[in-house]
């Protein structure tokens, strides 16, 4: 159940990075930024310590927070965008 939380955390944070916080083109566009927030997920509830909402032995808000700091920082190694941000899907 804890690596299904993970994949949906890390998915929609992911996501969310990608479509509104980055006024970058993100590197690998939705599919990259889906990846780096499992990634970010998957460290972040697996090495954040046991406090929070738990969830077979994995730290939800951790993995929440690692996933968005993490999709957050691989989206600043993408190309600038001119003008405004491209329409989010």
């Amino acid at each position: 159940m804890g690596w299904i939380a993970i994949l949906i955390v890390g998915a929609i944070l992911g996501w969310i990075t990608e479509a509104y916080l980055m006024r970058r083109e993100y590197p690998g566009h939705l599919w990259g930024a889906i990846i780096a927030g499992i990634v970010g997920a998957w460290i972040g509830g697996k090495y954040l310590g046991a406090w929070g909402w738990m969830l077979d032995g994995v730290n939800v808000i951790g993995s929440a927070i690692v996933a968005l700091i993490l999709s957050y920082v691989v989206g600043l190694f993408g190309e600038e965008v001119a003008g405004e941000k491209r329409d989010a899907p």
